[in-house]
């Protein structure tokens, strides 16, 4: 029987996510949602167990981060231990820069995806490395936040990462359709560069085979 892990580490700057990790879970994922610098080697051995691998969280090119401790990353994973616990497994991976994590460490059978502004302070820093981008409001990057979160359960109501072809498609889709939602309904001031965005997230993800 093929068994799907989430990985959710207590952060109070991914809060928004919790419909979809309660959603996965009533899926049947089996699901951790704790401070994993006080339950690392709990989170370890479930995704050694797992087949599929759902990670809900904060990253870089090279790390997955863990819950933060006084203000500060921690490593989840990275070259150290990546081998004994993502290799040969199918992975989801909703983290900043996940894409390039798993390409850079050549992972198979993944869904990766790009930058993901989710808070204010991820938009102060791409506004400091892109002079263009969009000052967002809160309102904004809820009305963003909230578009992920639906897009996303709409996927995993109808494809799982034992069709990961299907799940990537169906993203895709749903990311269209909260697009188009979007610039309808106009649920906030900067609605037209929240649609943009959607169509970065939708760009950026990344499946592998």
């Amino acid at each position: 029987m093929n068994k799907t892990v989430c990985i959710y580490p207590k952060d109070e700057s991914t809060d928004f996510l919790s419909p979809l990790y309660d959603f996965l879970c009533e899926k049947g994922c089996e699901g951790l949602h704790k401070d994993t610098t006080e339950n690392t080697d709990e989170a370890y051995a479930l995704i050694k167990e797992a087949d599929s691998i759902i990670f809900l969280g904060h990253g870089a090119s090279d790390t997955l981060y863990g819950s933060p401790q006084d203000g500060e990353f921690t490593v989840l994973i990275n070259e150290t231990n990546i081998q004994e616990l993502l290799y040969g497994k199918r992975c989801f991976i909703l983290a900043c820069n996940s894409y390039e994590f798993c390409e850079n460490y050549n992972l198979t059978s993944f869904i990766g995806f790009g930058n993901m502004p989710t808070g204010i302070v991820d938009v102060k820093i791409a506004m400091e490395a892109d002079t263009t981008f969009p000052s967002l409001e809160k309102e904004d990057i809820d009305t963003y936040d909230a578009a992920l979160v639906s897009l996303l359960i709409r996927a995993f109501n109808v494809a799982w990462l034992t069709d990961m072809e299907k799940l990537y498609s169906k993203i895709r889709l749903y990311a269209n359709v909260e697009i188009g939602e979007c610039l309808i309904n106009k649920p906030c001031k900067m609605f037209r560069e929240v649609a943009d965005l959607l169509q970065d997230f939708k760009n950026d993800c990344t499946y592998c085979p």
